[in-house]
């Protein structure tokens, strides 16, 4: 008897790919047979999200797409066609695997809408289907294998929009080459025999992997400048030359260094002489000019450094794109870096496109979290410390993942899901907080099922490390934080604190700082998620300024989206319909790369509250823990703060004054903070800060218990002159008005 599938997972996975843009339809559990008669119409989504077992695998309407579908099961065969996948074919297509077999699907866009075309002979058949054909995307094959997507990329994680169109010509040129790796007659249609014969296609190298090779330049020409840099340093520090140095090992570097260089990478040959020089062989600067300017590109490349370096220790896996993680042989060394690598093609860039060519419909930005948190990028929250911004993280995390704006924040898409690292606290107080805030906000597990968690006992991140006084990246860091992202496949990253994630290295580096956060920008846009990362405020400067971060510039110069955690001034308080005295307790989260303005109640503001625990343990701990907990503050301006008592005292000392206080005014006497200040002590335990008379008088202003207005004070030897002063209302008794 066929084991139960998950109907949830199966209605899940529908609802992404119909989100995606994909035509989808009911198949057979454990087959390939659609269920309904006329499915290339499409079938309405009530019928595919009512999940049954009998029809628990999930198919494709091909129409408007090209599947390359390839049904070969000798792996020799298939390496073959990979070759002229690479050959032919647009880079990351979505691919589809069984397990334990040879076969795979790949799909790319169509342009138009074409039929069926099909490669035959003796070694196999590749068919690429399209119009009237669909393929099963989702559940068991016959065998009784999982259909599994490579790199995590399946129709419910792709739009449909951002799979690479494959065109007719490249897609018959591709089918043409087939023919001849099958031992196949012609290429035949739905409507005949193939209309044309393509020019014979030059040899592709071929790759050891059934699961990688599919992009057509070498990775390296894929990074930025200074990640090209930082991979040729990281080769270079791993290649040990001090006790033996071999002069044509030094020449064979020389020269791979050389082409990284003509390939983009900065500073090449600086790095060059500063590892030449170190080597025991070194002999002088002549000897090498000479040898450096005599290179001409050809039979050694990059590929020969990466090789060394990747056999001196170096994780290639820190540098190369997702694409290539899974497709390294049983020995573990990268076929794309073999050390006489030579005919790679260099890279073609795209160059600058027409505005007729740009689309007329461009992509939507895809925001998550309001405006905090974008698919893609890298938002970076700076904050005080012991201000809250762990505890609003932790609020962040389970709005998200339970699709609820219990923060004020609009959540799109929800519920998400949501991957939250704190690299400073162990993961028994990640819980206490945890439930603490499900407890508040009235949530259940069921509702928080796509967050995950980590504290530093469970993931133990150092992503920096010092070589030779140097930073680079820590390629074991990086690696578990990878695997952790594909392993959850979140759709946002949440990390706590910044500063626990650099090991022995300055922030106040600036090029550490790029490095780090240039890799978190990478995997964003890499793998469409969104990343916010929490990091503290450096001491005395302005928490609304972008420079409020601790550390080198590049932390913020480097993030899409730069936050601040504003706590809300004492003085500023009335304003909101808060006490003074209460305000340590509120925040608002501001953009620090947008123009600022006062606090005001269109703010996204957050307070900051305690709930009891009850967890107990006596009779040693008789009461549970009080945790501190966010929660959406909403502010109301005509709130009555304080108590009768001290509008009443306050509005009296107003009243009294003789001459009229001034609301601004310095000398003494005249300056209304302090004798307010002085009256309202009484009713606040004694004591009553100029802040807090401030914020009384500015609700008293707000409510028009009392006035600024012009008066004539008398000045004995001169004549009298003109200031603003308060005056208590009319109709205000000195028992607080109405």
């Amino acid at each position: 008897m066929s084991a139960l599938v998950d109907l949830t997972q199966v209605r899940q996975w529908r609802e992404a790919g119909l989100a995606k843009g994909y035509s989808l339809l009911r198949v057979q559990g454990h087959s390939k047979s659609p269920v309904a008669q006329n499915w290339q119409n499409g079938e309405p989504p009530e019928a595919l999200l009512n999940v049954k077992q009998r029809t628990s695998n999930t198919g494709m309407n091909c129409r408007g797409l090209r599947v390359v579908d390839v049904d070969c099961d000798d792996p020799t065969v298939v390496e073959q066609i990979i070759a002229a996948i690479r050959t032919h074919l647009p880079s990351n297509p979505l691919v589809r695997r069984r397990p334990g077999s040879s076969r795979l699907a790949l799909i790319y866009r169509a342009d138009g809408e074409p039929g069926k075309l099909v490669a035959v002979g003796d070694k196999g058949k590749v068919e690429i289907l399209g119009k009237g054909q669909q393929l099963v995307v989702d559940g068991i094959h016959p065998s009784g294998v999982r259909l599994e997507w490579m790199w995590g990329r399946s129709p419910a994680t792709v739009p449909v929009h951002e799979v690479p169109i494959a065109s007719e010509l490249a897609i018959r040129a591709f089918l043409e080459a087939c023919t001849r790796v099958l031992s196949a007659g012609d290429v035949v249609t739905s409507s005949g025999n193939f209309p044309f014969r393509p020019e014979r296609v030059a040899s592709a190298s071929l790759v050891n992997d059934l699961s990688g090779g599919l992009e057509n330049s070498h990775w390296f020409d894929l990074l930025t400048p200074s990640e090209k840099q930082s991979i040729i340093k990281a080769c270079l520090d791993a290649i040990d030359n001090r006790q033996n140095d071999p002069r044509d090992q030094w020449l064979r570097v020389l020269f791979s260094i050389g082409d990284a260089s003509a390939r983009g990478c900065p500073d090449a040959e600086q790095l060059a002489r500063d590892w030449s020089k170190r080597g025991s062989g070194w002999t002088s600067d002549q000897d090498f000019d000479q040898v450096w300017n005599s290179f001409r590109r050809g039979r050694v490349t990059v590929g020969t450094l990466l090789h060394l370096g990747q056999r001196s220790g170096v994780d290639l896996a820190l540098w190369r794109p997702p694409t290539l993680q899974n497709s390294l042989p049983s020995n573990g060394v990268d076929p794309s870096v073999q050390p006489t690598a030579t005919s790679a093609k260099p890279h073609a860039n795209k160059g600058a496109i027409l505005v007729a060519n740009l689309p007329a419909k461009p992509p939507k930005r895809k925001w998550l979290y309001g405006t905090y948190l974008v698919r893609g990028a890298v938002s970076l929250l700076v904050a005080p410390g012991a201000r809250g911004k762990s505890t609003w993280l932790l609020g962040v995390a389970i709005a998200n993942a339970s699709g609820r704006a219990i923060l004020g924040t609009h959540v799109f898409g929800g519920p998400l899901r949501v991957l939250y690292i704190n690299a400073e606290d162990s993961t028994d107080e990640l819980a206490l907080r945890l439930r603490a805030a499900m407890q508040h906000h009235g949530l259940k597990d069921s509702d928080l099922a796509s967050l995950h968690v980590a504290g530093a006992d469970c993931l133990s991140l150092s992503l920096l490390v010092a070589n030779r006084g140097q930073p680079s990246l820590n390629a074991g860091g990086w690696n578990d934080l990878i695997v952790e992202i594909d392993r959850v496949q979140p759709d946002m990253v949440l990390i706590d604190p910044l500063v626990a994630l650099i090991g022995g290295v300055s922030l106040n580096d600036n090029s550490a700082a790029a490095l780090m956060i240039g890799k978190f920008v990478r995997i964003a846009a890499e793998r469409k998620i969104a990343i916010l990362i929490a990091h503290h405020a450096a001491k005395n400067r302005e928490i609304t300024s972008a420079e409020a971060a601790m550390g080198a510039a590049s932390l913020v110069n480097l993030a899409r989206i730069c936050l601040s955690l504003e706590p809300l001034a004492e003085g500023d308080a009335g304003r909101l319909g808060v006490a003074p005295w209460d305000a340590h307790s509120i925040f608002r989260i501001i953009g620090t790369k947008q123009n600022l303005s006062r606090p005001n109640a269109t703010d996204d503001w957050v307070r900051l509250t305690s709930v009891d625990m009850p967890n107990a343990e006596p009779p040693i701990y008789a009461r549970g823990d009080s945790v501190a907990v966010a929660e959406q503050f909403i502010p109301n301006p005509m709130n009555a703060v304080f108590p009768a008592s001290v509008i009443v005292s306050a509005l009296q000392a107003i009243g009294a004054a003789n001459p009229p206080l001034s609301p601004f005014g310095r000398a003494a006497g005249t300056n209304a903070s302090p004798v307010i200040a002085a009256a309202i002590a009484p009713h606040l335990g004694g004591k009553a800060s100029n802040a807090e008379a401030k914020a009384v008088l500015d609700y008293l202003i707000r409510m028009g218990k009392v006035a600024v207005q012009p008066i004539q004070v008398s000045r004995p030897g001169h004549g009298p002159y003109v200031r603003n002063g308060l005056v208590v209302s009319a109709g205000q008794t000195n028992e607080g008005g109405s």
